[in-house]
């Protein structure tokens, strides 16, 4: 083997090519791997870098592994980024001028930011906070800024909000949806993280979109709702697409994200793709970090011809923001073939399950994250309603703990 030849090359050290690696090596295959990385750091658990922008971090504070970790699993990490892919020859060049030729390869390379086109600022002019040095420069502004514009109330803009206000500034949220979190809650639980959020003085406006935005000395301004507005800094959390560009190149089957198998097979006999940028039955692009896990063992399986099809769990997410703990399990599924709606309330405890044929379907709920593994459980072994009743009862079962002295 040439020095610039591996059986096997990832491009994207996500948690979706960790995962892949660790697979093959459970699995005995000890063949060498180049893991290329374009960011400037080892790899990191990404879900934890705009939920830690109150306290910082380090370069290496939410790394998946230990330098020695790679050299150990016989992978060479490359900090690099891949331009070309050339799937006639199985060859992929970098942008440092690298040519490498693969036997296999894995495209796990995520997805980017959607970055608004706002009439009178460039895209430099808008923060986002999709990676690392994203939040590097958001957090390099809060030093001497203190009034924050977001863009979009999903996830990482409410989760961004509630880190500023921790900080001490002044967030305004543009919202082009009525209430934030929208798609992943009712209003029952959206309601009440509008309260809170305005509680701790955020100010959201609610279907509105920001078209325009001047600078006069340093300061920016917009109009919303008739009124006049004004910030130090623009930041967009306005959503991510796959990151699909290298699958073009290499003549792959792209669409929104590329197009897999449930093997996680491309279009190419020789390149696997796993995590955000991939596209699933349906045209169901994941986006969500336990997901990408599960197709990175996946893929791995694929390459050593013990092949298990790849299922869509319920999708689920878990935040803690502005002093709510919030759980949304397989709402997207709640319109169709639910025939019954529990709501229930104790103390601060909120939540509402839906059932379909005595079954757990989706169940949301704000402040019982101590249970939330359990909540995890029931909603993937669809639990029936008297053993949610048992294993899951509202007020929760009180425990003890006795000391003897």
């Amino acid at each position: 083997m040439s020095s610039n030849t591996y059986p096997i090359i990832a491009v994207g050290a996500s948690i979706a090519a960790i995962s892949f690696i660790r697979t093959l090596r459970k699995h005995n295959d000890q063949r060498p791997v180049l893991l290329i990385h374009g960011e400037d750091r080892l790899p990191y658990k990404r879900t934890k870098i705009n939920k830690n922008m109150v306290r910082g971090f380090g370069k290496d504070d939410f790394k998946m592994a230990d330098p020695q970790w790679y050299s150990d699993q016989n992978v060479t990490l490359l900090y690099d980024r891949v331009i070309n892919i050339d799937s006639n020859e199985r060859m992929i060049s970098t942008k440092s001028g690298k040519v490498f030729s693969y036997g296999k390869l894995l495209l796990a390379t995520g997805a980017i930011s959607v970055v608004p086109v706002i009439s009178g600022l460039d895209s430099q002019q808008i923060h986002s906070v999709q990676n690392a040095a994203d939040v590097d420069r958001v957090l390099a502004a809060c030093n001497n800024k203190q009034r924050f514009l977001i863009i979009g109330a999903g996830v990482e803009g409410i989760e961004t909000a509630d880190q500023l206000v921790r900080k001490g500034k002044q967030v305004i949220v543009a919202n082009r949806m009525q209430l934030p979190l929208q798609k992943l809650f009712p209003e029952t639980i959206t309601r009440l993280l509008e309260e809170r959020m305005e509680a701790h003085g955020v100010r959201l406006f609610k279907g509105v979109s920001v078209n325009s935005i001047t600078e006069v000395d340093g300061v920016y301004h917009t109009r919303l709702n008739g009124e006049n507005l004004e910030f130090d800094a623009v930041i967009a959390c306005t959503g991510a697409l796959p990151n699909v560009e290298l699958g073009r190149k290499a003549g792959l089957k792209v669409g929104q994200g590329i197009i897999v198998d449930e093997y996680l097979q491309t279009s190419d006999k020789d390149i696997l793709a796993a995590g955000d940028v991939a596209q699933h039955k349906n045209g169901v692009v994941t986006g969500l970090w336990h997901a990408a896990e599960h197709q990175g063992q996946l893929a791995a399986l694929n390459l050593l011809d013990k092949p298990s099809a790849h299922t869509l769990p319920p999708f689920r997410l878990k935040t803690n923001v502005f002093g709510l703990y919030l759980f949304s399990g397989g709402y997207e599924a709640v319109i169709p073939d639910v025939d019954e709606v529990q709501e229930q309330r104790h103390g601060n405890i909120l939540r509402i399950m839906y059932f379909s044929e005595g079954k757990l379907k989706a169940v949301v709920f704000a402040n019982d994250g101590d249970r939330a593994k359990l909540y995890q459980q029931a909603l993937f072994e669809r639990w029936d309603k008297k053993r949610v009743a048992h294993e899951l009862p509202l007020p929760p079962k009180m425990s003890f703990l006795f000391s003897l002295s």
